[in-house]
């Protein structure tokens, strides 16, 4: 007997993307269903919050130019069982600017141009070239995100040597491919290049410092404005510069606390409400690790990528570039083992989806 259409759709729908690629084969209708846009969407929706579908990427800018990728999932549930890398060869220098819902910002800044890019469908958009009028090239500040009213992908740029400076939205979608708008007088001094998109919200976020206290730049990529989110409430002893990060699509802050030697992590329940700031854990930096790795923790950064439904949060350690587990609830910590030679550097989540960047 024939499946009726509606469970063949509730069952596809939470296929990987991988699986997805391969059931086109099997039916004219199957292939018209999985490429249809509400399709693409829904699946988007519905494997957000799930790690089947997240993986870790790392760039490798030197020779040979490549992308190590590695599923997310296998990491967490097997952390002593070496993690096996997938590598994509890419095709010259490269950078990426953003990721978001499968799609990833990619400048080949010696060939002056950018490219969005989905690895998992092995699609790419045309190239642009992005520049100020002064004839500016180099982008310092940026960020990728999408604008969930309009439904258009933007990319933020922000020109620092361009005399003036200037700040660029370029905007993508059916009829906007290309579209760009100046953005005035926008107070880009964060302490990361790369701006947080919080999806939901439809904004990108960078700390950045105003004597005497550090705050957060919120960009509405909907209404193409800016403004200003507070950081928690921790007084004056989080000496350090705070740096922003994404878990389970929460804007999260790090902040470092002299007094104590305590790294903190910091999530924001509900976007834009400075009282919904709630402390997810704290490392005592010299009660957990030994005298030697102490001081890494003390003078590098240090980068959440990802926390689990039983409280175990993944952090990059930028100084020996490893990547450890930490378990908050016994307070203790696991180091993954990762294979190859690749140096695991600007580790990044990445969701793996249907969603083509050619509108």
């Amino acid at each position: 007997p024939r499946l009726p259409d509606e469970l063949i759709w509730e069952i596809l729908v939470r296929v990987t993307v991988k699986s997805l690629l391969e059931f086109k084969c099997v039916c004219k209708s199957w292939k018209t269903l999985i490429s249809h846009p509400q399709f693409v969407k829904e699946h988007l929706l519905r494997t957000s919050t799930h790690m089947t579908h997240q993986r870790l990427i790392s760039p490798n800018s030197d020779y040979p130019f490549k992308i190590a990728s590695f599923s997310l999932q296998s990491l967490l549930q097997n952390p002593s069982t070496q993690a096996e890398p997938h590598f994509i060869q890419m095709r010259a220098m490269f950078r990426i600017l953003g990721s978001c819902h499968g799609l990833i910002c990619v400048e080949y800044f010696l060939k002056g141009y950018v490219q969005l890019w989905n690895p998992s469908i092995g699609i790419a958009s045309k190239k642009f070239t992005p520049h100020s009028d002064a004839g500016c090239r180099y982008i310092t500040y940026h960020g990728f995100g999408y604008d969930h009213v309009n439904d258009k992908y933007k990319l933020f740029i922000f020109f620092a040597y361009s005399q003036p400076a200037v700040t660029i939205i370029y905007t993508f979608g059916v009829n906007a491919t290309n579209c760009s708008k100046v953005i005035q007088n926008f107070p880009c001094d964060g302490t990361k290049e790369n701006g947080i998109f919080v999806s939901g919200t439809g904004t990108l976020n960078w700390v950045t410092y105003d004597v005497p206290r550090w705050f957060i730049i919120s960009l509405d990529l909907v209404t193409e404005t800016y403004g200003e989110v507070l950081l928690p409430h921790v007084g004056s002893l989080a000496c350090r510069a705070p740096e922003l990060f994404l878990l389970s699509n929460c804007l999260c802050v790090n902040m470092y606390n002299d007094h104590t030697d305590d790294w903190g992590l910091w999530q924001m329940k509900e976007y834009g409400v400075q009282d919904s700031w709630t402390k997810l854990m704290s490392i005592s930096i010299f009660q957990v690790f030994s005298p030697l790795s102490s001081w890494t923790w003390l003078y590098y950064r240090h980068v959440p990528l990802c926390i689990s439904e039983n409280g175990m949060v993944l952090i990059q350690v930028h100084a020996d570039s490893q990547l450890v587990l930490f378990y908050s609830n016994a307070g203790s910590l696991d180091y993954t083992i990762l294979s190859g030679d690749h140096r695991w550097c600007d580790v990044q989540t990445y969701h793996e989806s249907l969603v083509s960047p050619q509108f």
